[in-house]
């Protein structure tokens, strides 16, 4: 089978890399061009409609989020590949999307061919891009995928996160319902540990500024802004400590 690809790279080594190794490891992917900006990708994409792209992260003042928005449907798959473990991987990873490191391992690039030729996994299809997109909202912003959309939420206004199996419940300052998004805890807490939020439970991960109280016992309990009473497992104790000194 052959799969139409186009990379997009500010880096002309890192273009021609990607290039040999595809073309060694990979004959069925057809590479129909090559973009080393933002605007000659967007309109590499639109005109020849490659099925799969390899699209670098931070092209100068652009990124290559700033080529997704651009594009209307049909788009393609994305396979991110980038330098810099920033914020808006961890926005991929959020979206349990593909990326690759820079210098690419090759068995990397095989895994992240072989699950966009097979369908498996998430890589960046037309489906998934809107979510991907919100969640690069900003440093302070993030994007819930909601059932009838996305929400726009600033993280500070955030309290906490409280895992229902493969779901969490996000619980918001200024909102009496909280938003039940299909992402497990673990996924929140990856994303969320840099930005002032602490694990305290096995089903709860809270947002340290609406600490109220600390109350002591075996593992003890926080009381939240909106009153709410959390447990502290004795595991996740010390964490908390910590995170209570930072404030």
């Amino acid at each position: 089978m052959t799969i139409t690809a186009a990379i997009v790279d500010d880096e002309a080594q890192s273009r021609e890399n990607l290039h040999d190794l595809l073309q060694r490891r990979h004959p069925g992917i057809q590479v129909l061009g090559m973009g080393h900006d933002v605007p000659s990708g967007i309109a590499l994409v639109r005109e020849l409609r490659p099925a799969l792209l390899f699209l670098d992260i931070e092209m100068g003042e652009m990124t290559g989020f700033d080529l997704l928005k651009a594009l209307t449907a049909p788009r393609p798959h994305v396979i991110f590949t980038t330098a810099h473990e920033g914020y808006a991987v961890k926005a991929i990873r959020f979206n349990a999307l593909d990326y690759l490191l820079k210098p690419i391992v090759p068995t990397e690039l095989d895994d992240a061919v072989n699950k966009a030729m097979t369908g498996s996994g998430r890589t960046a299809a037309p489906d998934n891009i809107p979510a991907l997109l919100g969640s690069v909202v900003s440093e302070r912003q993030m994007a819930l995928p909601v059932t009838d959309g996305l929400v726009v939420v600033q993280m500070d206004e955030m309290l906490y996160c409280k895992s229902d199996d493969n779901y969490t419940e996000v619980y918001m300052r200024t909102e009496k319902k909280p938003y039940v998004i299909s992402r497990s805890l673990s996924e929140f807490d990856a994303f969320l540990q840099h930005q002032g939020f602490v694990r305290i439970h096995q089903s709860y991960l809270i947002n340290r500024k609406h600490i109220k109280r600390y109350i002591k016992g075996e593992g003890g309990e926080v009381i939240m802004a909106n009153d709410a009473h959390l447990p502290v497992s004795r595991r996740q104790k010390a964490a908390l400590m910590e995170a209570l000194e930072r404030i």
